[in-house]
């Protein structure tokens, strides 16, 4: 009876401390979605959908948007999210446009009202280029996305200077996922086989070459988000 018993301790408190992101069935999320009705027309049609987000320190609010400009259009990410009718059931890939060191306690202080409201705990990936700001998301059990280096952003296409810097961020953050353009495979998937990959600005026109594409993104075993601009899941 003893061993039952710690046998059944050990299951519990290893299902406990499993804190890994419960990918949905499908691969491709939606890219972009910026307004209310874009977030009510994919609801159900996407498992998983992308917003770029900003953190207004003068308002202390979430505002989707790509600068802080963009609040100036005032559609909170409150509003946003109010408009799903079971936003507890989609994931979502939070891209923190201005997350940083020196905001992140504010921002994210802001943002887990948010999560805790819809409930969306473990429904989501907070995405950063800072590793600082990204640490402390992670001491707050969020899902946390490296923005790693882009190969065809620098000026001398150095694939060893990339990759090293990208492994060594990798071993400082130890992320739960890790981002980057579509023209990073199979780059990524090569270096990084033990990591979960997320690609996005995958090729936008609804093609059939395209579409093929995104399958074969799809088919490897490391990557397991594709943000798409199609009008449906390719995958």
């Amino acid at each position: 009876m003893k061993k039952i018993i710690l046998s059944i301790f050990v299951i519990s408190l290893l299902i406990s401390c499993d804190k890994s992101f419960k990918y949905p069935d499908s691969k491709t999320w939606k890219h972009g979605v910026y307004s209310k009705n874009e977030a009510r027309s994919f609801e159900g049609v996407f498992d998983g959908l992308e917003v770029d987000v900003v953190y207004s320190p003068e308002k202390n609010d979430i505002y989707v948007g790509r600068v802080v400009a963009d609040t100036s259009e005032n559609l909170p990410l409150d509003e946003w999210l109010s408009v799903l009718k079971e936003p507890a059931k989609m994931s979502y890939w939070i891209d923190f446009k201005n997350l940083s060191a020196d905001n992140a306690e504010k921002a994210l202080a802001a943002f887990d009202k948010l999560v805790k409201k819809y409930n969306i705990e473990d429904r989501f990936f907070v995405e950063s280029q800072d590793i600082k700001a990204l640490k402390f998301a992670k001491k707050k059990d969020y899902h946390v996305m490296l923005w790693v280096d882009n190969l065809y952003y620098w000026n001398k296409k150095d694939t060893v200077s990339v990759v090293n810097k990208i492994r060594s961020q990798i071993e400082d953050l130890h992320p739960d996922a890790i981002s980057c353009e579509y023209r990073m495979y199979p780059l990524l998937c090569d270096s990084f086989p033990e990591q979960n990959i997320h690609f996005w600005d995958t090729p936008k026109d609804y093609t059939p070459e395209n579409v093929e594409f995104t399958k074969k993104l799809c088919r490897e075993e490391s990557v397991k988000v594709v943000l798409v601009d199609y009008p449906v899941p390719v995958d």
